[in-house]
């Protein structure tokens, strides 16, 4: 059987068909992926152009806020419509031509710019600060910007959400301008907020012994736990801290926080910051009233507090404080702003004249202030201080007779010349020269219960404390124990160095009265601090936080110094300058029981005149 055999010709019409149709698919295969190639192109420099736009959007608000942070720290932001707006960020040499404008598409503007007014109350702040509050000015700055020769333009809007805040100091626990070195010998506990613009060198002692910090902590150069290089005491020592929050905590490398004084304000060195307690420069000093008064001027505390002392070279112990002047500080009793206290009590007697012509004269003294002596054993030098008893100071305050400080109350609380607080601050100046051997200092005595609406005292010197300070509001309840803070009024100390004397101190110690023959007895201290140190230097250890507050006694372990506050650390010690020693030498510790005053954390529970801080906090960040 013989089977039909096609044509030759119709086999190579069906071989041309197959390879036309495969020649069809690759030419669509080969079209789809030039589409694609095209597509994804254009995707790319569209995805480029617009993350170009998004940088160009953050350079742009930037841009403003750096003129902003300037006009911060130098006095304030200016809340003038617009004022910012025309900030255009500089783009010479940009390979990319940007148009900037506001979020109304006006190329007039380089951004749209929010700035809120300050508000005279406390509100609570963002980012790593929350849980703290300030006069805090809310800031948005929303910028748009469009690429301009990329053949395929996109538009980014960028918007940054910030707060210019006044920060008050005794909000911290802790707070440090300087670095930070905490390495105690025993557990250790720190319940509320700790800042450093240096670095943080933490340690605890053993694993029975941790550091714990039971908020958050930051630092505006490294966090480390292990001690400083320039520590030559803690050598060894690492580890041992405890975070109780670890989420963004610790955070270091963080933003500065500026006391805003001086030509610098974002210079936060000694000098600067150290002025706040000395005597205001010329220009922001008396009789230069308006600028005395002003924002600037009283961030001088001289030039904001309710009483200023001050004595002449000569105020030494045993001159009955005759020496001695107390002047009366208001800003609205014009034109008498500072006028002079008269003496309250009759110290001497003096006859002029003869016969009909004769004339009595009484000199009088100041009951609550007077000259003491007593010696330092850590400076190795006779302390010659001018001395506040507060309890005299109170009952003198309450006095309503012609020499009595009733009427300055009076100024202070009702009137025209109201401040709207009763007298609740002190400056005190030392003239007693500096020697080698002699030390003009300032000592707060009787200070069991302070004025009921609080006391702040400031001095460039050192300030020293005897016995027990702000225990009790009435004298039978009585706070003198950790964490126990009801029977206190807000009350800060601000020296060049502080000081702790037991009520068992007494002032006939001399140089060579053994340190066992100087026993104590427990005492509480319920004051917000702010002094110097004496920083580490490869020789010689600073003390630590642990040892911010100076001893000259025989504590033990059975004897408690109670310590509720806020320690904060602003410059080097001017005065008190010489180092720390290991106990035996010159003190022995006590058991410290240290704390947070959480009183601090309400803005009506801040002590007078609290110091602040200049901060630039960065909430949020958005790009669309």
């Amino acid at each position: 059987m013989r089977l039909p055999i096609a044509p030759s010709s119709q086999r190579a019409g069906y071989a041309m068909l197959m390879t036309m149709a495969f020649i069809l698919v690759c030419l669509i295969v080969f079209a789809s992926v030039m589409y694609w190639a095209a597509s994804n192109s254009k995707v790319t420099l569209a995805n480029n152009s617009y993350n170009q736009a998004e940088a160009a959007a953050e350079s742009d608000t930037e841009n403003i806020l750096a003129y902003m942070i300037r006009d911060f720290y130098y006095g304030s932001v200016n809340t003038a419509p617009n004022y910012y707006s025309t900030n255009f960020p500089p783009t010479a040499g940009w390979p990319v031509q940007f148009q900037f404008t506001d979020t109304n598409g006006n190329t007039a503007y380089a951004a749209t710019v929010s700035v809120g007014m300050v508000p005279s109350t406390n509100v609570a702040l963002g980012a790593q600060f929350a849980g703290l509050y300030g006069f805090a000015q809310p800031t948005s700055i929303t910028a748009v910007a469009t690429t301009k020769n990329l053949g395929q333009n996109a538009s980014a809007t960028v918007s940054q959400m910030i707060q210019f805040a006044l920060v008050p100091l005794f909000q911290f626990a802790i707070f440090y301008n300087m670095n930070l070195e905490i390495n105690p010998g025993a557990t250790m506990l720190v319940n509320g907020h700790v800042h450093s613009n240096g670095n943080l060198y933490a340690t605890g002692d053993s694993s029975s012994s941790p550091l714990t910090f039971g908020t958050y902590v930051d630092a505006s150069g490294l966090i480390t736990n292990m001690p400083s290089p320039l520590d030559p005491h803690n050598v060894g020592r690492v580890g041992n801290v405890v975070y109780d929050l670890t989420v963004n905590n610790p955070l270091e490398y963080y933003d500065s926080l500026n006391m805003p004084i001086g030509a610098t304000p974002t210079n936060n060195n000694p000098t600067n910051v150290l002025a706040i307690l000395d005597p205001p420069p010329s220009t922001y000093a008396p009789p230069n009233y308006t600028a005395a008064y002003s924002t600037n001027g009283m961030v001088y505390l001289e030039n904001a507090v309710d009483l200023i002392i001050s004595n002449a070279a000569n105020g030494l112990a045993g001159t009955l404080g005759t020496n001695i002047v107390v002047f009366y500080q208001n800003p609205n009793n014009s034109p008498s702003y500072i006028e002079q206290v008269q003496g309250n009590v009759p110290v001497a007697t003096n006859v002029s004249g003869s016969g009909s012509s004769q004339t009595t004269n009484v000199v009088y003294a100041y009951s609550w202030v007077t000259n003491v002596s007593f010696y330092d054993y850590r400076e190795g030098q006779t302390v010659q201080a001018v001395q506040v008893n507060v309890g005299a100071l109170n009952t003198w305050l309450t006095n309503q007779t012609s020499r009595g400080g009733y009427q300055y109350q009076q100024m202070n609380r009702s009137g025209a010349t109201s401040k709207g607080h009763s007298i609740n601050s002190i400056y005190a100046y030392n003239s007693v020269p500096m020697t080698t051997s002699q030390l003009p200092a300032v000592r707060m005595a009787n200070a069991q219960q302070l004025p009921s609406g609080g006391l702040t005292v400031a001095t460039p010197q050192p300030l020293y404390v005897l016995g027990n300070y702000n225990v009790t509001t009435n004298g039978v309840n009585f706070s003198e124990a950790l964490s126990n803070v009801t029977y206190t009024v807000p009350a800060a100390l601000l020296g060049d160095a502080i000081t702790v004397l037991s009520s068992n101190w007494s002032d006939s110690y001399t140089s060579s009265t053994a340190l066992t023959s100087r026993p104590t007895t427990s005492t509480t201290l319920n004051a917000a601090t702010l002094e110097g140190i004496v920083p580490s230097n490869g020789v010689n250890y600073s003390g630590g936080v642990e040892n911010f507050l100076r001893l000259l006694e025989n504590w033990s372990s059975s004897q408690y110094l109670n310590y509720n506050g806020s320690i904060v650390v602003m410059f080097p010690s001017q005065f008190a300058t010489n180092f720390w020693q290991a106990p035996g030498v010159y003190y022995n510790p006590p058991n410290r029981q240290w704390g947070f005053d959480v009183n601090f954390s309400t803005s009506g529970g801040l002590p007078p005149l609290t110091p602040e801080v200049k901060g630039v906090l960065r909430n949020t960040w958005a790009a669309w």
